[in-house]
């Protein structure tokens, strides 16, 4: 078993205040839609990613094609930026802090969003950094809608953070008339004007930024960039307010008593990276024993577990459930009040670094070295199986099941490890924020 502390970054203490206007000085993002009277089956993630993936495949061609005028160098333009980021909620949580770097390199550029309905944009709505979205379906009348938008409204450059969808590369070229940025790996890469390699190894929220010094110019030096680089962004919650139930319930709580947020799901999706919600109950045990107050949290996918916690925890007091009851705001904000957080490997997790939560992070099949938080938390992973990363294709997919049959990354990790874990979280970290 390997835990380690603070493993990516030296600064993790680090507030940056961002040199963009401010919300209450600017209109809301815009969001437009034109496929919102439309489903597109967000509520189904096999088929939602089913059908994104055959329009993906169908791609290949009109990619190659593409690629024989391929530009060598950028147009000058920076007025207009398009940023593609189509799934999912996590990666678009890991991606704010560059877009926010992104924008104060380009103060009076207009920055549009094209996205999917996945990464529920409506989170992200009156952020200081994005000026508007754009939300398609992978349907045929969506790709009708897609096209239109693009040549109608063309940017001066495009970056395409997608790591892996053929189609993001198409979109990005289209939309900027060649002068696009993104990925180069083996699943493409072939048509970008600046190509900016992906690094397998390194923090998600690096490999983000990457493309956004790539268009400044900076990649020598990112090195001594990414010490400046701070994942925190508060902005995700200005100007909101908690609803009575939060108020209270924090007003509650003394302000000299830890609290420890428990995200024991990971996603309708992702069954397979959930440590399991027996073992999370053990250590929610441990922590109120220890004084510690306990919120269970996680959205529909979770809804299952709220019996099991009701039945299990009947007998100890000091824990609330949240499960289902909260809004993607109301959750980063109860991540921007408890003194710690111990978290599958799923959406939620990724909150940590943008409200100053330290986090015990729990990896199973996937790689904590590029998907844990950067600062200020504890990774909890088994790295010396050798099925280990569970991954079937070149970058970040992982299958529905254990090839191995026995789920050993995650049985392997016990609630003592992860309770010793927030123990020394609580010895670095302010008891409330």
């Amino acid at each position: 078993m390997k835990s380690h502390g603070k493993p990516h970054i030296d600064n993790p203490t680090g507030r940056l205040t961002p040199s963009v206007p401010g919300p209450d000085s600017r209109s809301p993002s815009s969001i437009l839609s034109i496929v919102a009277d439309r489903p597109d089956n967000s509520d189904d993630p096999k088929a939602f990613y089913g059908r994104l993936k055959l329009l993906d495949r169908s791609m290949c061609l009109f990619v190659w094609l593409v690629s024989l005028f391929r530009k060598s160098t950028l147009c000058e333009g920076r007025d207009r930026i398009g940023v593609i980021k189509l799934t999912a909620m996590g990666d678009a949580l890991c991606l704010l802090p560059s877009l926010r770097e992104l924008k104060k390199a380009y103060p009076g550029s207009k920055v549009t969003w094209l996205t999917t309905q996945r990464i529920n944009p409506e989170l992200f709505e009156g952020l200081p950094f994005v000026d508007e979205f754009f939300i398609i379906t992978p349907s045929a009348r969506g790709l009708l809608d897609l096209l239109s938008f693009l040549w109608n409204n063309p940017m001066d450059v495009a970056i395409d953070f997608d790591q892996y969808y053929l189609s993001s590369e198409l979109i990005a070229y289209l939309w900027s008339r060649g002068d696009s940025v993104g990925y180069r790996t083996p699943l493409k890469g072939r048509s970008f004007a600046l190509p900016v390699e992906y690094d397998r190894e390194k923090n998600e929220k690096l490999v983000f930024y990457d493309p956004v010094l790539a268009l400044q110019g900076g990649l020598d030096q990112r090195a001594a960039l990414y010490n400046e680089f701070s994942p925190y962004l508060p902005e995700i919650i200005n100007g909101y307010v908690p609803p009575p139930n939060l108020q209270r319930l924090f007003g509650s709580i003394r302000k000299d008593t830890p609290v420890v947020a428990i995200y024991p799901g990971a996603g309708r999706g992702s069954l397979i990276r959930r440590w399991g919600i027996e073992k999370s109950i053990v250590v929610a045990k441990k922590c109120i024993e220890a004084g510690s107050v306990v919120i269970f949290l996680g959205g529909k996918d979770e809804g299952g577990y709220k019996e099991v916690i009701r039945r299990e925890m009947s007998s100890c007091s000091g824990w609330h459930d949240l499960i289902g009851s909260c809004k993607l705001r109301d959750t980063a904000y109860v991540f921007s009040q408890v003194s710690a957080v111990i978290s599958n490997d799923g959406g939620l997790l990724h909150f940590c670094d943008l409200l100053g939560a330290p986090c015990v992070s729990i990896f199973g099949p996937g790689m904590g070295v590029k998907w844990a938080p950067m600062a200020g938390g504890i990774l909890v992973e088994r790295n010396e199986l050798n099925c280990k990363p569970c991954i079937i294709q070149y970058l970040a997919e992982i299958s529905d099941v254990c090839k191995t049959g026995t789920r050993e990354c995650l049985e392997g990790i016990t609630p003592e490890e992860d309770f010793e874990a927030y123990q020394e979280l609580l010895k670095t970290s302010s008891v409330r924020h």
